[in-house]
């Protein structure tokens, strides 16, 4: 915890906003809504009264010591405020790339050319120092994108950005872009001029970056400005698809290979929103849906980042929960996989039935996994919503493309969420087919080796532009089966 101080001068505003405007990071996973319950504050003098918003997600030990939200929390004065710790240096992002077996390289000689590949995501960023003379990645940073504090999702950074607040995402993932790239090279003794940035991005990450209006983004026929491949102040950014399929995805299909293969695979990329994808090299059809941040621990009452102390796997033994943590620090939270983990074992243990609905006993307080670490009714039934829009957006390509699962050849899962899940139980709440359980190949941060392999060969960009030319999209809410399929999914039964 650290302790500021911030004059209020116009009870129209929250601390929240106050927050924010003085660049100091607070998680608002809901946009400043009141609903996420992330943004807490503990007022050490004369906090304002509590609001209805306070009463009902914070407990009375909280309220008693002075903690409020900071999105509810208007006031005037000098006001002395204890907030969490940014904690951006110790964030653990999947950057490896298993099949091709490109992973970094440590070395004491200082190379003299070097580029930046950039994965930059809704959730996090991550950078990897090339090397280009010896075509090998040196070393890689990862951190939160700090735009956070505007919301989890892209729809929420739309919407922030198309309130006036467009300027200020774009210092904000700027200032990250400085910090990761120039940690890198401060200890590699690098010089940063004039090295070459690549990004590969999602959509609205890449206006945000850019300083583009969003405002087509979010509204029918959800137009992009500009997803070409193309130059902004010295980086290239790497082209898109449309506004929900955007480079980060363009990038995972040439890092897998899909586009040379003759045989037919899959790519899910679990991030902040799921993209999915079907195809070979002469044709491509993807989609995306609106699954939320439910597996990259957002919207989940204790949810964390992949930040050390965030509980990753999760066993219920004897009625007991087991569970370990990311660099067996105390939990903290609950990131991604141990999301999922927690839902399969209360479904397994007959806590939640296949509706999702959690039995009596835990309905009020949840059940508890460790000390201020608890996950509720809420938090199942967000993982249902999350899993059971990729299952359907899964079955629609499968079905649009006229194949069977026989017929699929392998089925990559990007995404650190991806490369540690653990694809059994997976399979046994339906993220993911049964079916296709032992095609599964977890393949890490392929955005970010699509932006690596870039970096040391720009005429991939022929490869970036054939995608684009076989990539046909398909429209999940337009879909007539989708509704079918999302109620199915719904449920937790193992055999679907």
């Amino acid at each position: 915890m650290k302790e500021i101080r911030i004059q209020i001068n116009d009870n129209s505003k929250s601390v929240l906003d106050y927050l924010r405007e003085a660049d100091l990071y607070l998680p608002a996973e809901c946009g400043g809504r009141g609903s996420c319950g992330k943004c807490k504050v503990r007022f050490l003098n004369d906090p304002p009264a509590a609001s209805d918003r306070d009463r009902a997600l914070l407990t009375g030990e909280e309220l008693e010591r002075g903690v409020r939200l900071a999105c509810t929390a208007y006031g005037e004065g000098d006001y002395r405020l204890e907030i969490e710790d940014d904690r951006e240096e110790e964030m653990k992002v999947a950057d490896s790339f298993l099949p091709d077996e490109q992973g970094e390289e440590t070395t004491k000689e200082r190379p003299e050319r070097v580029a930046f590949a950039v994965d930059l995501g809704t959730t996090t960023i991550a950078v990897s120092l090339v090397d280009l003379e010896r075509n090998k990645v040196i070393a890689t940073k990862t951190g939160i994108n700090h735009q956070r504090a505007y919301g989890a999702d892209v729809l929420s950074r739309m919407d922030a950005s198309n309130n006036g607040y467009g300027p200020l995402l774009q210092k904000l993932v700027q200032k990250d872009l400085d910090y990761l790239c120039g940690t890198l090279a401060t200890e590699h003794g690098i010089d940063r001029k004039h090295k070459p940035v690549i990004i590969s991005a999602n959509t609205t990450m890449g206006h945000l970056l850019q300083g583009l209006s969003c405002r087509t983004l979010g509204v029918y026929p959800f137009r992009p400005m500009d997803i070409s491949l193309h130059q902004y102040q010295g980086m290239t950014i790497l082209p898109g698809i449309s506004t929900y399929v955007g480079a980060d995805i363009v990038s995972g299909i040439i890092a897998c290979g899909i586009d040379r293969s003759e045989k037919t695979s899959i790519l899910v990329d679990l991030g902040t929103n799921g993209e999915m994808v079907i195809g070979n090299k002469d044709r491509i059809l993807v989609t995306s849906a609106a699954a939320g941040p439910a597996f990259e621990g957002g919207n989940i009452s204790c949810g964390l980042a992949g930040i050390p102390g965030a509980i990753d796997t999760v066993t219920i033994r004897d009625g007991k929960p087991h569970v370990t943590t990311i660099e067996d620090r105390p939990p903290a939270g609950l990131c991604g996989t141990g999301v999922l983990e927690t839902v399969y074992e209360l479904v397994k243990e007959g806590i939640v039935d296949e509706t999702g609905l959690m039995a009596d006993s835990y309905f009020d307080e949840g059940y508890i996994l460790a000390e201020k670490v608890t996950f509720f009714p809420k938090d199942v039934r967000e993982v249902q919503m999350a899993k059971s829009a990729i299952r359907s957006g899964i079955e629609i390509l499968l079905q649009s493309f006229g194949i069977s699962y026989d017929e699929v050849d392998k089925f990559y899962l990007a995404g650190g969420f991806g490369q540690k899940m653990d694809c059994r139980k997976a399979a046994g709440i339906g993220l993911v087919p049964e079916e296709l359980e032992d095609r599964i190949i977890p393949v890490g941060n392929s955005s970010l080796m699509g932006a690596v392999m870039y970096a040391q060969d720009s005429r991939l960009g022929d490869r970036y532009q054939h995608v684009i030319e076989i990539s046909e999209e398909i429209s999940l809410a337009n879909h007539r089966a989708f509704n079918e399929y999302y109620l199915k999914y719904m449920y937790f039964n193992k055999k679907q």
